[in-house]
C-alpha cells in the first residue's frame, strides 16, 4: 500500500513537471498566456531613454514603475512582458511635464523612444549681473559672455565671467550701435576667445570716420587680453566690407568680402598690412576646418581652398538649381553638404547623399538654417514655421528616409532664436514671450513643452548644451538683464548619485 502511495506521488509530480515546464519556459522566452484566446503568444517590450531619469511609466493607466529596468550602459528602461497591441504610454515626475504617446506593441520586439525629455513645470530663473543687457554671445570655450546695450548715444559692450560671475572689461564706442538684424551679422568670438569682431552702424550719418567717406557701417576689432580696440576698416583702408569672419586656425585673422570688387579677402588685425585676396568675384562663403568655400558669380558654383596653403581651388559644385539668384549666406557641412540662402530668402540644399546626389530649393521666406553636429539633419526655418531635412537614412526609431523633409511645428507668433537641443532629436524656440522645446518624433504627435515665459516679446536667448544652460533677457522693474535656467537635468554616471 505504501509502496503504491509513493509511486502514485512520483507520476503526479512528474506529471506535473511536463506540464509547468513548458509553461515556464514558455514564460522565460518572453511568452504570455492569452486567456481570450487560450493560446500562448510572444509578449513585447517598450525601451526608452528619458531626462531626467527617474520617472514613473504607465501603460493605458496602470502603473508600471514595478517593471522598470534599468541599464546602467545607456541609461535606457526596458517594460517587458507586454501583451501585442495597442497603448497609451505616459511618462511622468513630480514638478515636470509628463510625456505621451500612442503606440503598437507587436510580438517580440521592442517599440523603443530613446530621446524622451520631460520639462520641468516651472524654472528658478537665475539673474546674472548683466543690468541693460539687450543681446549676448558666449566664448567658444564657454567660460566668458559679451553683452551689449545702447545708452544715450553710446554702443556699450562688457565682458562676463561666467564662472566667477563678474564684470571683466567695459568698452564703449559713442555714437556707434550694433548693426541692424536685416544687415544679418552679429559679435562674433575668435576660435581662442582672444579676440571680437563688432559689426556697428553710426548713429549719424554725418559722423566720419577717417579716411572712410561713405560707408555708415564698420567693424571693431576688440582684443581682450590688451583690453584696447581698432576699427577693422580704417586700419586696412577698406570702405565697404562685410561679413567678417574669424580664421579657424590663425587666432589674429579674419576673413571678409569687400563689396566694392566683390572680392573674398584674409587680413592679419594685428598687422593690417598683411592682407590677402583669397578669391575675385564672391557674394558668399563660410569657413570650415582648415577649409573655405565661397561662392563665385554669377554662375554661384562654389569652390574650396586650404587655408594657407598656396594651391590651386577646388570646385564643389557643377551647377546651380535657378538661374539669376544672389547668394547672401552659404553655410557648410562639408564638400557633401552644403547649404545656400538667396537675396530673396530661398533656401537650397546640396546634398550628395549616399543614393543620389540632390541640388533643390527646399523653402521660401526663410530666417536661417543649422546642420546638426552629426550633419544628418538640417533645420530651417520661416517666421512661422520650422521644418527639418534628413541629409541620410536615420535607422533609429523612429526611421527617417534621405531627402525628407518632415514640417515640425508651426506657431502665429513669430518663432525666433531656433536651435538644435544637444540629442539633435530636439528644437530649443521661442514663439512670443515664451521658450521651448519640442520633439522631431512625429509618432502619434510630437511632444511640445513650455520652458518659460519672459516679461518681453521675442527674447534672445541661447542654450548651451556643453554647461546645460539656457541663456536669455529678460526685464525686470524696467531694467533688462540676462537670466540662466538649468537644463536639461543632470544625469548620474551610470545611474549612480541620482
Amino acid at each position: 500500500m505504501e509502496k503504491a502511495k509513493r509511486l502514485v506521488f512520483f507520476w503526479f509530480l512528474a506529471i506535473l513537471f511536463f506540464l509547468i515546464a513548458p509553461v515556464v519556459i514558455l514564460y522565460s522566452q518572453g511568452f504570455l498566456f492569452d486567456f481570450k484566446k487560450g493560446v500562448f503568444v510572444h509578449s513585447g517590450t517598450i525601451t526608452f531613454k528619458s531626462n531626467p531619469q527617474a520617472v514613473d511609466v504607465s501603460l493605458n493607466g496602470e502603473k508600471k514603475q514595478s517593471q522598470q529596468r534599468t541599464d546602467l550602459i545607456n541609461g535606457s528602461s526596458n517594460i517587458s512582458s507586454i501583451f501585442p497591441g495597442d497603448y497609451n504610454i505616459e511618462i511622468s515626475k513630480d514638478n515636470f511635464q509628463a510625456w505621451s504617446k500612442k503606440t503598437t506593441v507587436y510580438s517580440g520586439l521592442s517599440s523603443e523612444f530613446w530621446n524622451v525629455v520631460l520639462a520641468r513645470k516651472s524654472y528658478e530663473k537665475i539673474p546674472l549681473d548683466t543690468k541693460k543687457a539687450e543681446k549676448f554671445f558666449v566664448s567658444p570655450q564657454n567660460d566668458f559672455l559679451v553683452f551689449v546695450f545702447q545708452e544715450n548715444e553710446n554702443f556699450n559692450l562688457k565682458i562676463f565671467d561666467i564662472k566667477n560671475e563678474k564684470i571683466n572689461n567695459e568698452f564703449s564706442f559713442p555714437d556707434w550701435n550694433l548693426v541692424e538684424e536685416e544687415r544679418r551679422e552679429n559679435i562674433e568670438w575668435s576660435p581662442r576667445g582672444k579676440f571680437l569682431s563688432v559689426p556697428v552702424k553710426k548713429n549719424n550719418q554725418n559722423i566720419q570716420i577717417s579716411q572712410i567717406e561713405n560707408s555708415p557701417y564698420a567693424y571693431f576689432i576688440v582684443n581682450l587680453e590688451k583690453n584696447i580696440f581698432l576699427n577693422l576698416n580704417e586700419a586696412i583702408k577698406e570702405e565697404d566690407i562685410q561679413d567678417v569672419r574669424w580664421d579657424p586656425q590663425e587666432q589674429n585673422y579674419v576673413f571678409f568680402i569687400n563689396k566694392k570688387n566683390s572680392s573674398l579677402m584674409r587680413a592679419d588685425t594685428q598687422n593690417p598690412s598683411d592682407l590677402k585676396e583669397i578669391a575675385s568675384d564672391v557674394s558668399s562663403y563660410d569657413l570650415s576646418g582648415s577649409r573655405v568655400y565661397y561662392v563665385k558669380n554669377p554662375s554661384n558654383l562654389v569652390f574650396r581652398k586650404d587655408i594657407g596653403k598656396e594651391m590651386e581651388p577646388v570646385q564643389i559644385t557643377q551647377n546651380f538649381s535657378e538661374e539669376n539668384k544672389i547668394i547672401y549666406r552659404l553655410i557648410i557641412y562639408d564638400d557633401s553638404k552644403i547649404a545656400f540662402i538667396s537675396e530673396d530668402k530661398n533656401f537650397y540644399i546640396f546634398n550628395k547623399g549616399e543614393y543620389e546626389t540632390y541640388f533643390k530649393k527646399l523653402g521660401e521666406n526663410v530666417s536661417g538654417i543649422h546642420f546638426s553636429d552629426d550633419g544628418k539633419k538640417v533645420a530651417f526655418w520661416t517666421p512661422n514655421e520650422i521644418s527639418v531635412y534628413f541629409t541620410r537614412d536615420w535607422l533609429t526609431p523612429p526611421l527617417r528616409a534621405e531627402n525628407e523633409t518632415q514640417n515640425i511645428t508651426r506657431y502665429s507668433e513669430p518663432i525666433k532664436n531656433v536651435q538644435w537641443f544637444n540629442d539633435y532629436e530636439h528644437i530649443v524656440f521661442s514663439s512670443g514671450s515664451w521658450a521651448k522645446i519640442i520633439e522631431l518624433d512625429s509618432r502619434d504627435h510630437r511632444n511640445c513643452m513650455d520652458l518659460f515665459n519672459t516679461t518681453i516679446e521675442n527674447p534672445f536667448i541661447i542654450y548651451d548644451g556643453f554647461l546645460e544652460k539656457i541663456y536669455f533677457t529678460d526685464r525686470q522693474k524696467d531694467i533688462n538683464g540676462i537670466y540662466s535656467i538649468n537644463f536639461p537635468e543632470k544625469v548620474p554616471f551610470l545611474g549612480i548619485g541620482g
